[in-house]
């Protein structure tokens, strides 16, 4: 995992975040368990994305699980299909700072996405929940924050973001104070947040945490530096996000941008 630490400081600034202090870039994948049937909901929304992405019928097919997977897990027997570098969506239901607006990020560098460690950790996840076929958004996502500013990881507020199986990995936490990016959770009501916490912790650097986002609505508190004196005044979090999507949940997924089309 410490392999992957200088890649975050490679990671553009998130031009939909005003204040500049996160910086993302994503990643989609498909995973199904090589003994599952495909869920033909998922094939029929690849190819209806793929259509409007402008490719062809052989293009599309190379994505849907008629095509050949780019690796296979043999000890979780899951097989990974490496999605098109497609726009982000979500409903204004489950975002109200960013719902219903395309947003386009670069694609996660390959050396990560093709190493054996990435390829154990979206294994890992998926055989923890057990689902039998999901599309996977894997976002790398950097908050910094400075002396004469904060840093927010959660621009909503708590929230759920209409998945339902969520993984977090922290990577990296540098120059920060104690209490900064508390990972925060309280239970579902039937669509409505509770009040008392029910997890309220700093997750240290190289812990994976898994979540029911149906069940719980989640949230981290502010990024404050830790020395003013060290890393330029500079403290950060550098986190991996994972989010698996299966229908009806959540599955809007936008056209692949045109500056990424080149990679089809």
């Amino acid at each position: 995992m410490h392999s992957w630490s200088p890649f975050f400081d490679e990671i553009p600034v998130d031009p939909y975040i005003r204040d500049g202090y996160r910086y993302k870039s994503i990643a989609w994948f498909r995973m199904k368990h090589a003994m599952a049937a495909p869920i033909k909901a998922i094939d029929e929304h690849i190819s209806m994305v793929n259509q409007l992405s402008g490719m062809s019928d052989a293009q599309s097919n190379r994505y849907l699980s008629t095509g050949l997977p780019a690796w296979q897990s043999d000890e979780t027997g899951y097989r990974c299909w490496n999605l098109p570098q497609y726009a982000l969506q979500q409903s204004i239901r489950y975002n109200p700072v960013h719902g219903d607006m395309r947003r386009e990020y670069p694609r996660i560098s390959n050396n990560i996405t093709d190493s054996p460690d990435f390829h154990k950790l979206l294994a890992c996840y998926a055989a923890f929940f057990g689902w039998s076929d999901a599309i996977v958004l894997v976002q790398f996502q950097r908050v910094d924050c400075f002396t004469n500013r904060i840093g927010l990881p959660a621009v909503e507020g708590f929230h759920q973001d209409g998945n339902r199986h969520v993984g977090m990995l922290v990577v990296n936490r540098t120059n920060l104070t104690d209490d900064s990016g508390v990972s925060q959770y309280v239970l579902d009501d039937q669509g409505k947040k509770t009040d008392d916490l029910v997890f309220n912790s700093v997750i240290p650097a190289g812990q994976l945490i898994f979540w029911n986002d149906k069940r719980v609505w989640h949230y981290g508190t502010e990024l404050k530096v830790a020395d003013g004196s060290v890393n330029g005044g500079r403290g950060t979090r550098d986190i991996i996000i994972l989010s698996a999507k299966t229908p009806p949940a959540n599955m809007p997924i936008g056209p692949v941008p045109e500056p990424f089309r080149k990679a089809i």
